[in-house]
């Protein structure tokens, strides 16, 4: 046991060897990888909707309450603009 906490005492900072609690936040690289993916994450959902969207028939628009100019205005965004 001595071994074992002498290690965790000497681990290099910012890696958790022992898995308890003194683990560091993430790095600021982790971060921003993680905004980035998610970015593109929301712009490809949004690129799917809008062409789900452009590919409903005039009775389900109708349905939903949504006219074919609501459309082609969503439709006509850029895929990163909400």
């Amino acid at each position: 046991m001595i071994g074992t906490a002498n290690h965790c005492q000497n681990s290099r900072v910012g890696l958790d060897v022992c898995g308890d609690r003194h683990a560091t936040p993430p790095s600021l690289v982790v971060r921003v990888a993680l905004n980035v993916l998610l970015t593109v994450r929301t712009w490809r959902e949004r690129a799917r909707f809008r062409r789900e969207l452009a590919a409903r028939s005039s009775y389900e628009l109708q349905d939903i309450g949504v006219c074919r100019a609501d459309i082609a205005n969503e439709v006509s965004k850029p895929f990163w603009r909400a």
